[in-house]
């Protein structure tokens, strides 16, 4: 039932890494409990760093394609992965431990492939995607953690919206977010939309309290849960830009 309300995956694509100008690497991923994955990796030449995009709960990785064209034109390089269920991977989530399975599985595809260090690695969380970057940020240093969107526990966001699922329910999808926000070993970016309608800002400027220095929070006047990039233009790329840019030593 949880998963149900919780994850919408898309199998078909909306648009191809063409139609935005980039030519992608198709990805295949083996999670350690044996689910194929499927990713694509934009590379930027050269690149100062790589960011690995974790989506949100609908869709798949065709729909942010815009937000991959945005990092690549600033000479990052960009991995999108599906999770199980969603887009070219296969299987399906049952619990908040396969999107972690799925986030790890994509980390290390990069570390060993791609023979890039984790300190070369920016996470990036979008809405649900929060939380297995958050998770991965407390693991190993890493050269950011970008949070779009993000939550402050699942059960929070469920009493939200669904105020009438008992807490036993979430006993698989605790996504404890504000409790690991603080153990994250990388500088930590933040942006949420001051109108969003499903998790309000103030999840993400308590996240943001938590969260150790060096850290930075970019608050969208105007800006919901998913126009983030329509409300904000350029700003919405170059706001972390320039802090990662800062905390690591680049231009």
């Amino acid at each position: 039932m949880v998963t149900s309300f919780l994850f919408f995956p898309e199998k078909n694509f909306y648009e191809r890494p063409e139609d935005h100008g980039l030519k992608a690497q198709d990805v295949a991923v083996t999670t350690t409990d044996k689910v194929q994955l499927h990713g694509w990796f934009f590379e930027a030449d050269p690149a100062k760093l790589t960011l690995l995009f974790f989506h949100g709960n609908a869709g798949n990785i065709s729909g942010r394609l815009s937000k991959a064209r945005g990092w690549v034109q600033r000479g990052l390089s960009v991995f999108l992965i599906d999770y199980r269920g969603y887009g070219r991977s296969a299987g399906k989530i049952e619990k908040a431990e396969d999107l972690l399975e799925d986030a790890r599985g994509a980390l290390g595809w990069l570390e060993v492939e791609k023979e890039i260090l984790s300190q070369r690695i920016i996470l990036y969380g979008e809405s649900i995607g929060s939380y297995p970057a958050v998770e991965l940020a407390k693991e190993k240093k890493f050269a950011g953690l970008i949070l779009e969107a993000p939550f402050t526990t699942l059960h929070d966001l469920a009493k939200k919206h669904y105020g009438w699922v008992p807490d036993f329910v979430l006993k698989s999808f605790t996504m404890p977010n504000e409790e690991l926000i603080s153990k994250a070993r990388a500088p930590v970016f933040i942006l949420h939309g001051d109108r969003d309608e499903i998790c309000p800002k103030e999840m993400g400027e308590r996240l943001y309290e938590l969260a150790p220095s060096p850290k930075e929070f970019y608050g969208i006047p105007g800006g919901e849960h998913n126009d983030l990039p329509e409300v904000a233009g350029e700003s919405y790329f170059d706001y972390p830009y320039r802090f990662i840019a800062k905390e690591n030593g680049f231009g």
